[in-house]
């Protein structure tokens, strides 16, 4: 089937490159002996993140997790997570019904005893792709991975994997109190067009690019300000006295969670009028070397606050054709919040 979609040519070239990755992966596993009898001990499927593969970015990340978590739970094997790189995982998510945490020396470089796995783009959606690599010899299967296989079900698995530690849950009360119990979030993906956020290979736009696509966004932002509250937004309702059964109109004290990835347009919007955002470093947590773990608590942040939104928006301009980020989308299903896109076509 897959020489017919895509043709003989590009699924050799495909298989290739593959089996380079895999060799890649492989560095640094040896056969030697090793007591490794566990008895009839499960398998173990780890997820890993030790720095010998591009991981992606937080969303990656977490759907790679939570669907190799899935899969583990539904063929019997025991679940872990190696996340050292750049940062200790559980410095910021802590188990909560499952202990995934995994030491360096219970992860066996033995080739006898370990396999490394590898599930990268054409294995979206593809569980199969990994029951393949899966066989009845080794005892560990050590997967790369940010294959998502959980759709809808991605707040279900994620629950019952993580928990906030009390980092980030310090974080989240302390932005919680300023953003009340009903807020919009609105995020925005630049990437380096602004010339502020260093991300592989993307190029900035001219100066003039960037003020014109500043200023659009900031423009569509203004327009997602709600001036007022009330039973009815309408004008002439807006002059009448409240209608017996409705709560009365009050002025507007709903803010709205601004996320991006540029520290300009960040500092540009955050005196606006109930615009809150958090602050702390915009990087991207494969294209930084950084092992504080609290120099990623600004990206965790924000996921779990737009999770606890009211609704949540991903703002795209076409012209310019800013990022398609999924990092809003996952957020939103973690916490069941309504999502959409808003569609800037004129700027």
């Amino acid at each position: 089937m897959a020489k017919r979609i895509l043709g003989e040519d590009r699924v050799h070239d495909h298989l290739i490159e593959r089996g380079i990755k895999l060799r890649h992966l492989r560095d640094g596993y040896e056969n030697y002996s090793e007591n490794c009898d566990d008895g009839d001990s499960r398998q173990t499927l780890i997820f890993m993140a030790d720095g010998k593969w591009m991981h992606g970015g937080l969303t990656d990340r977490l759907r790679g997790m939570t669907s190799a978590y899935k899969f583990a739970k539904e063929h019997n094997l025991d679940f872990k997570i190696y996340h050292t790189s750049p940062f200790e995982l559980q410095e910021i998510l802590q188990p909560n019904n499952v202990n995934w945490v995994i030491g360096e020396k219970e992860i066996s470089r033995n080739c006898e005893v370990a396999k490394p796995v590898l599930l990268y783009r054409e294995d979206f959606n593809n569980d199969s792709a990994l029951e393949r690599q899966i066989d009845s010899k080794h005892k560990q299967f050590h997967l790369y991975s940010c294959v998502d296989t959980v759709g809808e079900d991605f707040s279900k698995y994620f629950n019952e994997l993580f928990k906030p530690s009390p980092i980030l849950e310090q974080e989240l009360s302390h932005y919680s109190e300023l953003l009340g119990e009903s807020y919009t979030a609105i995020s925005f993906r630049f990437q380096n067009k602004l010339g502020d956020f260093k991300e592989f290979t993307f190029k900035e736009l001219p100066e003039n690019g960037k003020r014109k696509l500043m200023s659009a966004a900031i423009n569509v932002l203004r327009k997602e300000m709600p001036h007022q509250v009330g039973h009815d937004r309408s004008d002439a309702t807006l002059s009448c006295p409240p209608v017996s059964g409705h709560p009365p109109l009050v002025n507007e004290t709903s803010k709205i969670l601004v996320t991006a990835d540029s520290p300009t347009f960040l500092a540009a919007v955050e005196n606006m009028p109930n615009v809150v955002t958090v602050k702390g470093k915009s990087i991207h947590i494969d294209f930084n070397s950084s092992k504080n773990a609290t120099d990623y608590l600004k990206a965790f942040t924000e996921f779990f606050l737009i999770s606890k939104a009211t609704k949540a928006k991903l703002y795209r301009n076409r012209k310019y054709k800013t990022y398609p980020s999924n990092f809003p989308k996952y957020a939103a299903l973690l916490g069941h919040v309504p999502y959409e896109i808003v569609e800037d076509i004129k700027a």
